[in-house]
């Protein structure tokens, strides 16, 4: 009877081991599929997804291709309100201050895609980094830039969520 117990134990712990050992296998397979990008976007050198958001919202990286001027900008409806000294923003050639539907848009242009990810993309990183009642050093008026866009050879500082630069960056494709 000892021998029957020691085999059903035996028994029971393989068949929780096959079966956590299961789980694992289609968690496993489920992240993997969730985590693929579609098939008509694009991964960039560093794992990022083109043309997609990321987790938290606040990021966009997308027309890698695509290369821009302020007049580009205008010409879709950009409202350009101050240009900045080039001086504040190292590897920046030109930097814009300005509106689109009622949303600041701070847009900092660079010589391509990859200078505006290799350049801008820590500079932009400490503007969201701050807290609300720190100042930007180019605008004199609280922090309102948590979230950005790397757009074509432009990264874009905007206003309260990234949409208010997703309706712009619409508007260039």
């Amino acid at each position: 009877m000892s021998q029957l117990k020691l085999d059903s134990v035996t028994n029971l712990r393989e068949a929780f081991r096959f079966t956590v050992s299961a789980l694992f296998v289609v968690a496993l397979i489920g992240s993997i599929a969730c985590g693929l990008p579609e098939t008509n976007s694009q991964v960039s050198n560093g794992g990022v997804v083109v043309g997609v958001p990321d987790e938290e919202g606040i990021r966009l990286i997308t027309n890698p291709e695509s290369f821009y001027t302020i007049d580009d900008l205008t010409a879709v409806g950009f409202k350009k309100s101050k240009q900045f000294d080039i001086e504040t923003v190292p590897g920046a050639t030109d930097i814009w201050y300005g509106f689109f539907r009622q949303q600041d848009i701070e847009i900092r242009f660079y010589n391509s895609h990859t200078e505006a990810l290799a350049q801008g993309v820590e500079l932009a990183e400490v503007v969201i980094g701050k807290k609300a009642g720190q100042r930007d050093p180019l605008i004199p008026v609280v922090n309102l830039y948590p979230a950005y866009a790397v757009v074509g050879n432009t990264v874009m500082l905007c206003e309260r969520q990234l949409s208010s630069c997703q309706a712009l960056i619409d508007m260039l494709e």
